[in-house]
């Protein structure tokens, strides 16, 4: 590392006080302080673009010197016209009009090293260029670089051949693989063939490793410029993943034979264990048989296995370990063999298997039994909202709440079209019947006591202590009124899970217990074999969940004709007994007290077994008329997906929609296209198609008054914002530019300095002056390297830690350059530390690149300002923004304007980064100069600083000149 192209010594100017060995530092903290050598090496774009290395957790530095650099990875932003750090070139001579007329009020002014002068007066100051670097002497020729030094033989006792052959030994050892077992003496030399075939992509070893399918289903591997044989020895088997998949050997003959003429429909569980969903799953699938041909399919084990094979013409256990890849595999293999037609996913556990469907473009129906609130990794449900053609939910309570995720971590703000409600049929699922068996029996009741029950696994979501407070206060209640029956009460609650080794939930709810004594009226019996028959015996079922979908236990209570006492919003239950008018009464969400007071208030109507409930139950719950809702839904499902299958093929859909500007997808490596399109046939979207799109305004026209789709595509397609047209930077450059330029710098992250550098450089050919504002100290190698960034003179100011990147530019420009300079830009040392997944790191790379990715693209983007007309020039965005929570806040910044607030805010420098002429934004000059003096911290979204980037192109625009967005082909972020 000691030799490699890293300046060490600049590298330590930004690292903590007290650091004595920077690269012993960079080795333990390289995420915290990257390595930036331009056009050779950036540790954090080296870590993006090879996510083996970091999961692997490898230092992105010593992996590029070991590997990296012979496998060709690349260490560097790829320029996408020029280099984006090009080589040095004599700056352009620089006319004294860029001499700023008030020296004595400017910041302090890095100047090159020289004997001190007299000082001397305005007046008496000759008139001069400011100080530029004198032109660098050529450097010495470099001696060609070391050819890469021969892979060594693949039997040498030494070398990186050597170390892959033996971790390959040990894990064919280990994991006791039969076809190296065979090999007897011969293993050594078939070894040495495997690494040699390997670089060819034709490695195989069967039952363990298949190099096509390896790079087939890990597209990151794929797409890396690494052998793929290679990587699964070193790292991908310890990071789990899959070496090869046998998909026949997953899959397992049915009960039920296949049926000429009928389509075939895979039903996926997320498990196959007795619980609420695989058993609404298992019910679904028998009951289509004869309807089609149906295909089960589980991602996880369970004791209802046998019974799901039962079901189907053919069983899939679902290689979900390994990752949305090797699901669409054997999606695949499904079509391919079987036909497979259309995929019904029962719970969001199955999200995995809905994204590979999608990817393949198999019409997909969702049954939902989730809320958003408990669903983890927050998002899961949004992504399932987006993902699946249909969702049926079985209460309007559980859509709301996936809605609400989607519209508050996702930002979606139009409402979709793809969701129906449809409450699941009745059941009547039963692991064991007992004719003479009862819960009275069992617990020792007389036919006197009254029976109030609830039901579930011990744990805080099923609220068992919400159910002991509602029963405590409905006894106590009974009491006050001198009422004999609150002697007769008795609580059982029916579930695994109650235990005095319990801390979580049971020691408090036995705690609650004995000292409200009513231990004497508490059962705990556990679970019951037969559920019926215990329902048959309560008088009245509490259903007192935080959240709960449309738990079966509750349907089996209607059908027992149990009177139902349940919390609003917190169930589908809830929902259904409300809309129907159920022997029910419903308490406030979380009010034990006021829920108790119902059951006291209605316990005759609520004990009287009159059949109303057991009448609604089959009426309204029928199973079969469930199916039939399933099998519409299927129908529109196909046709939804096949609607959109058609659009995408047409030629003027593809001339338009541009897959690399709008950079999502279902999965690594799916199909832009049918991604966007699938999103917007639900009636929103998630990014724009093509660069200057104005989608937003689209769908807003189709929301109020909706219409066909393919009218939508056309809608959406031809929608642009003339007022803020698209340039697209091709490189061609041109010799038009401003006079003056006034770059504003604001620093907080110093070790990010290089790096914009880099990017300044590529302001070469214009008359540019840097003004710096700096919260850490500047070191003089940081002050030397911004200097030589530029044309003319850097003059820096050290601010304090407030108002984040705008109140120093705000400051500046009202004091030093407006008046001064044609233009000014403004970029600032973005990370977005609170973005994971180095989103903050490629949201910068993308608006430097955009903005002055290269020296004849910088001179490009300056050519728009040329015209005179043009007020601001910004990079185009694929996001979908609006003003968000800054609404209070534009209209304070608008208010001194005499200004009125436009109707949207969805089109302006997202990050704060832009060009401007500087006569654009007199209107800066007219805030109060603590307009944007915001103490620490900052709120993600909802500040004065954020209505100030979406409020920009409007200030331009009142003082008569356009904004110019800008775009580089095959950019994003």
């Amino acid at each position: 590392m000691e030799r490699s192209k890293v300046d060490w010594q600049r590298y330590a100017t930004t690292l903590p006080p007290g650091v004595e060995d920077p690269i012993a530092f960079f080795l333990e903290h390289f995420y915290e302080y990257p390595v930036v050598e331009p056009e050779w090496f950036d540790s954090t774009y080296y870590l993006e673009t090879n996510p083996d290395v970091e999961m692997d957790g490898a230092n992105p530095l010593v992996h590029y010197l070991l590997y990296g650099k012979r496998e060709g990875r690349p260490a560097w932003p790829s320029p996408t016209v020029e280099p984006v750090a090009p080589a040095k070139a004599e700056p352009s001579p620089k006319p004294e009009a860029a001499v700023p007329p008030k020296p004595v009020a400017k910041p302090a002014q890095v100047q090159p090293a020289k004997p001190a002068k007299p000082a001397q007066t305005q007046q008496e100051q000759p008139q001069q260029e400011p100080h530029k670097p004198e032109p660098e002497p050529p450097k010495p020729a470099e001696p060609p670089a070391e050819p890469a030094p021969a892979p060594p033989p693949v039997d040498a006792a030494s070398g990186f051949n050597s170390v892959l052959k033996n971790r390959l030994l040990e894990l064919l050892t280990s994991e006791k693989v039969p076809a190296a077992a065979a090999k007897g003496e011969r293993l050594g030399p078939w070894l040495d063939e495997l690494i040699q075939i390997s670089e060819h992509g034709n490695a195989k070893i069967e039952g363990f490793f298949d190099q096509k399918f390896y790079e087939s289903i890990y597209p990151d591997i794929r797409n890396a410029p690494i052998n793929a044989f290679h990587h699964f020895i070193m790292h991908g088997f310890k990071e789990g993943r899959a070496g090869c998949l046998d998909i026949p050997e997953l899959l397992t003959q049915g009960g039920v034979a296949k049926q000429e003429g009928l389509e075939t429909l895979l039903v996926v569980s997320h498990e196959a264990s007795a619980t609420g969903a695989p058993i609404v799953a298992l019910e679904v699938a028998r009951r289509f048989a004869g309807r089609f041909n149906v295909i089960t399919a589980v991602l996880r084990g369970g004791e209802l296995r046998e019974r799901f094979i039962e079901v189907g013409t053919l069983h899939l256990d679902a290689p979900a370990h390994n990752g949305i890849a090797a699901l669409e595999l054997s999606l695949k293999y499904l079509m391919d063999h079987h036909d497979l037609k259309t995929v019904l996913l029962n719970s969001v556990e199955s999200i995995n298997m809905a994204d590979a469907a999608a990817n393949l473009g198999l019409p997909t129906l969702s049954l939902l039994h989730e809320f958003a609130e408990y669903t983890r990794p927050v998002g899961k449900i949004g992504r399932m909202l987006l993902t699946s053609d249909l969702i049926i939910y079985p209460a309007e309570s559980l859509a709301r709440s996936g809605i609400h995720e989607l519209k508050t971590k996702a930002g979606i703000k139009h409402e979709l079209n793809n969701i129906r409600i449809q409450p699941q049929g009745y059941l009547g699922f039963q692991a064991h019947v007992d004719k003479d068996w009862s819960l009275r029996k069992l617990l020792g009741l007389d036919e006197k006591a009254i029976i109030i029950a609830g039901a579930g696994h011990v744990q805080p979501r099923k609220g068992v202590d919400w159910f002991l407070e509602t029963c405590y206060h409905l006894y106590c209640t009974l009491q006050m009124k001198d009422d004999s029956r609150a002697e007769h009460l008795q609580f059982v609650w029916l579930g695994n899970g109650y235990s005095e080794d319990d801390v979580l939930v049971s020691v408090w709810l036995d705690a609650f217990i004995q000292r409200v004594g009513i231990s004497e009226r508490v059962h705990f019996p556990g679970a019951v074999h037969d559920v019926a028959a215990a329902l048959r015996d309560v008088d009245i079922y509490l259903l007192t969940s935080r959240l709960d979908p449309f738990p079966n236990v509750a349907i089996d209570a209607l059908n027992a004709d149990c009177g139902l006492g349940v919390f609003e919003e917190a169930s589908g239950v809830a929902d259904f007994v409300k809309e129907h008018a159920a022997r029910a009464v419903i308490g406030k969400y979380g009010n034990p007290h006021h829920l108790a007071q119902l059951l006291s208030e209605n316990l005759d109507t609520l004990m009287t077994r009159d059949g109303k409930n057991i009448e609604l139950c089959h009426q309204q719950l029928d199973f079969d008329r469930y199916i039939d809702a399933l099998q519409e839904a299927l129908v529109e499902a196909n046709q939804r997906s096949s609607e959109v299958r058609k659009v995408a093929e047409s030629e003027r859909f593809k001339l338009k929609f541009d897959p690399t500007f709008y950079g999502l997808n279902f999965s690594t490596d799916g199909d832009k296209a049918t991604h966007f399109l699938s999103l917007l046939r639900k009636g929103v979207a998630l990014s724009k198609p093509f660069p200057g799109c104005d989608i937003q305004r689209a769908l807003d026209a189709y929301h109020q008054q909706p219409g066909r789709f393919e009218a939508l595509v056309e809608s959406v397609m031809s929608s642009e914002d003339p007022a803020m047209p698209v340039h697209r930077v091709t490189g061609a450059g041109t010799d038009d530019a401003p006079d003056t330029i006034a770059l504003q710098f604001h620093v907080y992250f110093a070790d990010l300095i290089p790096d914009y550098c880099a990017y300044f450089k590529n302001l070469a050919d214009q008359n540019v002056d840097l003004f710096v504002s700096h919260i850490p100290e500047l070191t003089p190698e940081q002050l030397e390297l911004l200097q030589s960034s530029i044309t003319g003179t850097v003059y820096t100011q050290k601010v304090a830690n407030c108002g984040r990147d705008v109140y120093p530019f705000h400051r500046l420009f009202v004091e030093k350059i407006y008046g001064h300079y044609e233009v000014v830009g403004h970029f600032h040392t973005k990370k977005s530390t609170d973005n994971a997944d180095g989103v903050g790191d490629r949201w910068r790379r993308y608006l430097l690149t955009n903005l002055m990715g290269s020296r004849s693209a910088a001179n490009e983007v300056m050519g728009q300002l040329a015209d005179k007309r043009v007020g601001l020039v910004f990079a185009e965005d694929s996001h979908m923004v609006d003003e968000a929570d800054n609404g209070k806040w534009i209209e304070e910044l608008l208010e001194p304007l005499g200004y009125s607030r436009w109707p949207a805010y969805r089109c302006f420098p997202l990050g704060t980064m832009f060009w401007a002429r500087a006569e654009a934004l007199r209107d800066l000059t007219r805030w109060d100069p603590e307009t944007f003096k915001l103490p620490e911290p900052v709120p993600y979204d909802g500040s004065v600083l954020h209505a100030f980037e979406r409020v920009i192109p409007q200030l331009v625009q009142e003082t008569g000149y356009r904004a110019q967005r800008v775009y580089t082909s095959n950019t994003h972020w």
